[in-house]
């Protein structure tokens, strides 16, 4: 019995330990962004362009946010792909201009965009 609720409390531990340290790690991910829309900084991104009532959105691998895009003509025929985009970002409207897009390789494409 002992050893059982040794076992129980250390996998909590873990658990609990794991998703402190996701937590941290979405959180420099979400300063990193805020920092360069301040400064008006090209940013490199991964993630899924996909489309929601006619209008492209970019949907962040990092920390799983959508994003407007503010240009859609540069992510044209990308819906659906995962994709490398060089892009400002605009805070306040939570839209990303896209400067350059780029295909990720056939084998990251073959996952489903997380939710």
């Amino acid at each position: 019995m002992k050893r059982a609720l040794t076992i129980l409390f250390a996998f909590f531990l873990v658990a609990s330990m794991s998703s402190i340290m996701v937590a941290q790690n979405t959180d420099k991910a979400e300063k990193k962004e805020a920092k360069a829309a301040e400064k008006g900084k090209i940013m490199s991104l991964t993630g899924w362009v996909k489309t929601e009532d006619g209008k492209p959105h970019f949907v962040n691998d990092a920390d799983k946010k959508t994003w407007d895009i503010s240009n859609p003509d540069a992510v044209q025929g990308h819906d659906g792909h995962h994709v490398k985009i060089k892009a400002k970002l605009d805070e306040p409207n939570h839209a990303v201009h896209v400067e350059s897009l780029s295909m990720l390789s056939k084998s990251k494409q073959a996952g489903e965009m997380q939710k």
